[in-house]
């Protein structure tokens, strides 16, 4: 009998513990890549570009003025800036992450920079957004050989949460 409880037990145990891990926050690695040495307000869509990477691996680029990432309610979004040209002597602070338009998918419409150097900033998905997009402005300043250059600088991509 206790065979048969044991093998009866075992894949409802299994089954459990998958469940649990489907059911786990993500966390995706948005990255502003930042030509530091060439950025103007003027050239801030040519001279920089976006990638995603998930906890699991996935990778997402894309033409920064459509990238979009995907993610599930409850995921964790990193987002943070390197230089492209000059990472030994460059920094890209990403300062804050505002709503822009759309479905608001976090619990505030602006997410501070963490106040480090360099800055980045994180957010959570919020419960019961799946299926909504949100358009955000990523707002980043460069420092480039210890010298500012330019203002804030603001790029607008955007997250859709899965159904």
């Amino acid at each position: 009998m206790k065979t048969f409880n044991q093998s009866f037990v075992l894949p409802f145990i299994f089954l459990f513990f998958i469940s649990l891990s489907s059911l786990a926050q993500q966390t995706h690695y948005v990255t502003l890549h930042v030509n530091t040495e060439a950025i103007t307000s003027q050239n801030e869509l040519e001279v920089c570009s976006f990638t995603s990477e998930s906890a699991e691996g996935d990778v997402t680029e894309g033409d920064i003025q459509n990238f979009t990432i995907s993610v599930n309610a409850g995921d964790y979004i990193v987002w943070n800036g390197i230089s492209s040209s000059d990472p030994d002597n460059s920094i890209v602070n990403i300062s804050s992450i505002n709503y822009h338009g759309g479905d608001n998918v976090f619990d505030k419409n602006v997410l501070q920079g963490n106040g480090e150097t360099p800055e980045q900033v994180i957010g959570t998905v919020q419960p019961g957004t799946n299926g909504k997009t949100e358009k955000y402005a990523v707002k980043f300043t460069v420092i480039n050989n210890g010298q500012r250059r330019g203002g804030t600088f603001s790029i607008d991509p955007k997250i859709r949460v899965k159904p």
